[in-house]
């Protein structure tokens, strides 16, 4: 009777069916594949095979073949009550039920499998006329009515008794098509299959029970149930279970189930999701568009950018501010909040998504814990937007559920869900670490948090440092102003109804809105700005429109798969799926046009936000509107340094002494490093070098970001690791007229003060005709005599040489990069070539940095340069830098610098005898520094000892 499956591969669960061999049409073990009868009935009765039934291959392929399931099979019909005991309390964890009403035999199997289901975690499943009687919420109709208009079947008293009734023209349902099938829960559960078993439902059952509730679910769907809570499952993506209801004037009302959920909800939750929210402000919600909501506009005003150094600011300490790299997911460590000071803190602290389904993404999770101190912060969820239903809350807190995060739920949609004010203190301000809001509604929200005061409660936690995040709703209630779907018809607590009831021209008819928020962030927020709203406008385009209408406003857009990271007055962009990000919106005076430009997702820090709402403009430099102009320009400031360096005797190898006095550490200059790309000045080997030339172990550094149009993301990437070791750093920005300091200042920042400068990489050319223009460039000769180190990457690597190979002229190699790249067509952004500009001359070579690199219009920058050495008779010497490498110079003495143990430096020269250009590279491995001379000999010997062999 019992026949364990055949799979020995089987992994997933066990599952076992039951069912009876004389309601099917089961093949003997001696039929035939085509089921060709054995000629003797009654040897065939006792030959019966229930696995090679129909019925059984039905229910049981999906589990044998997709998940490949263990199983096991039981023939009722047999009787053989304690092999089913057996295998139902020791082995199944899944039990399917296919015997049918018109089994007679069914009661025990019925009542054991319910005591079972209640005691032991087994899923039980099968149509709905069998789980009716297990669970005794069904009962064949018997035609005799009650008193009360029941019909109830005995049983267990202690179980609801559910009333099932049949249309006398309707056909029963046979094995496999329960079509025609309903069932009735008084007073609170139904079940109903087809529009004509609503109807009949519509007529009879409701007009009895009034108060009554009728869940319908379509062929191929099925309802789940678990303990209290349930879901609708879709069998094909179109089907799904509804409910059906008595409306206060006698109408009745339908609203299918959503299928995508994730988890079960409270059944009673669920049975009343029909039912339309109770505040009298959603009847004309249009009334309250222009109230106002802000109770932060102090906050957003007095917020100041905590990574930004001035000119005048003195430094930066690289243990001070955000960390980015602090609290991380799965790390495990807490942070020690006891010795922190709150005044320190930068406050607030907001984690703005796009959809709710973005807080279910790792990389804008892990931004929420990361900024609460702590790997499992308390979390309070505040779901009003989304009418406090349960389906939200188990979206939004998935992610924080599963790491093990303690959570509580604030529900004051309603009134008579709202806590006393002294417990919705505690929650608000006292407890938590972390309050998410849902999406949905954010007018509805605003409202009810200014009627019961919860907004100036999480005002006052935000200031105690408790992260504020949420998404679509939960986003933009945190600005000071959003772009919003309120008007939505269909935004309301029984949204599935409403999509039920209206027709879709009547569901299409409604108009964005700008509505007032809390303030914390000075802008407009346009959650979903890369999606198109039911009304068919994109949510970018509206929010452009509004924005033309009132320039005032700062605008801000945010992907549905992304974040905005606000700590204090600084912001940044995540992306949940690597692709989405938020964009900054912004009006050109000039035009009257709006532009626009992405915020970048790979910043490691948040930067001013500020800055971030300047990100479209364009730099306002006048040269910049013909660049190509200044390329002959000669920059050489250094020449006679470098011929003084040719002549003199140089240092073969750096000080040793880290704390050797200024006039032992300047004895040999320049001192220079140059990394192939920004990045190299995050790499250890090349930024270990550049402390060694400066003599003491924490230098101070003067980072110049000209080349890049000092901004600050920029500053972060390469100050990254001067600022993690402690040293002081300083600031100063010439890249427009208005940040240059005096004379003097910017005299006692250049060459009294560091021991380090670090220039930024980005567009050489713009950086030398500032420099040239302010005399910065003589500043840095004479701070290159006194011993400063010289460092930088990319341009910042390249400027130091007597000539570089530059892309400064690629068409986005600007201030407003992203605008840029989001306007031009690809074609477009590729149509640009290198070019070879002059520099300051401290060494006297071209200098190729991203050696090893192709630019944007394909062409490899190693390719290109080897045409200018053969082309430009005056280009004599070509020092190639790899990205991740650096090439190191003391007085007249060099060395390569590997980054990550690969990249190198190359040296290219002219071949007189060929007139083709020999390279060769440098060793990584010297100890000691080798003479520049013999360096440009490299090639040369390279390729006699290659015609020698």
């Amino acid at each position: 009777t019992t026949s364990p499956s055949s799979n020995a591969n089987a992994t997933g669960p066990n599952v076992l069916y039951l069912g009876a061999s004389s309601l099917h049409s089961c093949y003997s073990d001696d039929d035939d594949e085509d089921g060709n009868h054995h000629p003797n009935p009654t040897e065939r009765e006792t030959k019966r095979n229930l696995s090679r039934s129909p019925e059984y291959r039905t229910f049981t392929s999906r589990f044998q073949d997709h998940f490949h399931c263990p199983l096991r099979f039981h023939d009722l019909s047999l009787k053989d009550r304690e092999g089913i005991r057996l295998s139902v309390e020791t082995w199944a964890d899944i039990v399917l039920c296919d015997w049918g009403e018109d089994f007679q035999h069914g009661e025990w199997i019925e009542t054991f499998l319910r005591e079972v289901a209640l005691e032991k975690d087994l899923v039980v499943c099968g149509v709905v006329s069998v789980m009716g009687k297990v669970f005794e919420f069904t009962t064949p109709f018997s035609g005799e009515e009650k008193e009360d208009g029941e019909h109830v079947r005995g049983g267990n008293e202690t179980i609801n008794k559910l009333d099932v009734e049949q249309d006398a023209d309707m056909n029963i349902c046979n094995k496999n098509d329960c079509s025609n099938r309903w069932i009735c829960i008084p007073p609170d559960t139904a079940v109903s299959q087809t529009k004509r078993a609503q109807k009949l439902l519509k007529k009879q059952t409701l007009l009895r029970h009034p108060h009554q509730r009728i869940l319908a679910i379509d062929n191929l769907a099925a309802l789940l149930l678990t303990g209290h809570h349930s879901m609708a499952i879709s069998g094909d993506v179109n089907s799904t279970c509804h409910i059906l209801a008595m409306d206060d004037s006698q109408n009745t009302i339908s609203m299918p189930l959503p299928w995508n959920w994730m988890e079960p909800i409270p059944t009673l939750e669920l049975l009343e999701l029909h039912a339309p929210a109770k505040a009298p402000h959603l009847e004309s919600l249009e009334d309250f568009v222009d109230t106002d909501f802000v109770i932060a506009g102090n906050v957003a005003e007095m917020m100041m950018p905590s990574t930004t150094v001035s000119n005048a600011n003195s430094c930066r300490d690289g243990g001070d501010g955000y960390d980015a790299d602090d609290a991380a997911i799965g790390t495990g460590t807490d942070t020690d909040t006891d010795e922190t000071e709150p005044a320190t803190e930068a406050v607030p602290k907001i984690v703005a998504a796009g959809r709710m389904k973005a807080l279910q993404m790792k990389p804008i999770v892990e931004k929420i814990i990361q900024l609460s101190n702590t790997p499992l912060p308390k979390l309070l969820y505040i779901g009003t937007a989304s009418f406090d239903r349960t389906d939200k809350f188990l979206m939004c807190t998935q992610a924080f559920r599963e790491l093990g995060c303690e959570i509580r739920r604030l529900d004051v949609s309603e009134e008579d869900t709202v806590p006393s004010a002294e417990e919705m203190r505690e929650m608000v301000v006292e407890w938590p670490e972390v309050i998410l809001c849902s999406g949905g509604n954010t007018l509805h929200a605003l409202l009810r948090w200014k009627e019961v005061g919860l907004d100036l409660l999480m005002k006052e936690s935000g200031l105690n440092g408790t992260v504020l995040c949420g998404a679509s709703a939960g986003a933009g209630c945190w600005f000071s102003s959003l772009h919003t779907d309120s008007l939505r018809p269909d935004n309301t607590k029984n949204r599935e109804h409403v999509l039920n009831e209206l027709t879709e021209k009547e569901l299409q008819d409604w108009d964005y809105a700008k509505i007032s928020a809390l303030g914390f962030i000075d802008a407009m927020c346009v959650p979903h700005f890369d999606a198109t709203g039911t009304n068919g406008a994109k949510r970018a385009e509206d929010a452009e429109q509004i924005l033309l209408e009132d320039p005032s406003t700062s605008v801000i857009g945010v992907d549905e798969n992304a974040a905005l990271v606000v700590v204090g007055g600084d912001a940044m962009a995540v992306s949940g799926d690597g692709k989405a990000t938020c964009h900054v919106m912004m009006p050109l005076e000039e035009t009257g046009e709006v532009i626009s430009a992405p915020i970048p997702t790979h910043w490691e820090e948040p930067i001013p936000m500020e800055e971030i709402l300047e990100l479209p403009a364009p730099a306002s430099a006048p040269h910049l509107e013909s660049l190509e102009k200044y390329v002959d320009t000669d920059f050489v400031i250094a020449d006679d340094f470098a011929q003084e360096l040719a002549s003199s005797e140089a240092a073969t190898s750096c000080c040793d002494e880290r704390d050797a006095d200024s006039s032992t550490a300047s004895a040999v200059v320049p001192k220079i490093v140059a990394s192939g790309n920004e990045r190299g000045m995050q790499l250890k080997p090349i930024v270990d070098k550049i402390v060694e030339l400066s003599g003491v172990d924490l230098p101070k550094v003067l980072y110049i970001g000209t080349a890049s149009f000092d901004r600050t993301d920029k500053f972060l990437m390469n100050t990254k690791m001067f600022r993690e070791m402690g040293c002081e750093i300083r600031r100063l920005d010439v890249s427009e007229q208005d940040t240059v300091p005096s004379a003097e200042d910017m005299r006692e920042m250049v060459v009294e003060w560091p021991h380090v400068i670090l220039c930024s990489g980005g567009n050489t050319l713009h950086a030398l005709i500032r420099w040239k223009e302010i005399g910065l460039d003589m500043l840095m000769k004479e701070a290159g005599m006194e011993g400063k180190v010289l460092c930088g990457g990319s341009a910042g690597a390249g400027c130091w040489f007597s000539s570089l190979h530059t892309d400064s002229l690629r068409p986005d190699n600007t201030k407003n990069k992203e605008h840029v790249l989001n306007e031009l067509s690809e074609e477009e952004l590729s149509d640009w070539n290198y070019t070879k500009i002059s520099a300051l001359g401290f060494i006297d070579a071209m200098c190729v940095p991203h050696y090893n690199a192709r630019g944007t219009n394909g062409e490899m920058r190693s390719e290109h340069a080897e045409k200018i050495l053969l082309e430009d008779p005056s280009t004599t010497m070509v020092i190639g830098v790899d990205n991740n490498a650096a090439f190191m110079v003391l007085g007249n003495d060099v060395m390569a610098v590997s980054g990550d143990g690969k990249a190198t430096c190359h040296v290219i020269v002219p071949d007189e005898r060929t007139g083709e250009a020999m390279s060769a590279p440098l060793p990584t491995d010297l100890e000691e520094l080798i003479p520049l001379e013999d360096v440009f000999k490299l090639p040369l010997s390279e390729a006699n000892s290659v015609a020698s062999d």
